[in-house]
């Protein structure tokens, strides 16, 4: 068993950017996109991802060209700062 450990207060804000970004994104969020609109930098955004599988999910979204574009979107709509630690850890 993983065991994640407990988010930085500047992670904490972070994470809760990018979930309160894709909450508002009915259909999800590219990475590049995430970072974007969250002036985070893309890095520091697509590490946050995949540092919390519990709480996003990626699939595969092609387009008309056959581009394969990886898209975020939140496994559970209903994360809030209240019940965020059965999903980050103690």
């Amino acid at each position: 068993m993983d065991v994640i450990k407990k988010p930085s207060k500047k992670e904490l804000v972070n994470l809760f950017k990018i979930i309160s970004l894709l909450k508002t994104a009915s259909g999800g969020l590219w990475v590049r996109e995430i970072a974007r609109q969250t002036k985070m930098h893309m890095e520091t955004a697509r590490r946050i991802i995949i540092k919390y599988p519990k709480i996003f999910e990626e699939y595969a979204d092609f387009t008309n060209y056959n581009i394969n574009l990886k898209i975020i979107r939140l496994k559970n709509q209903n994360i809030t700062p209240k019940n965020i630690s059965q999903f980050v850890g103690n």
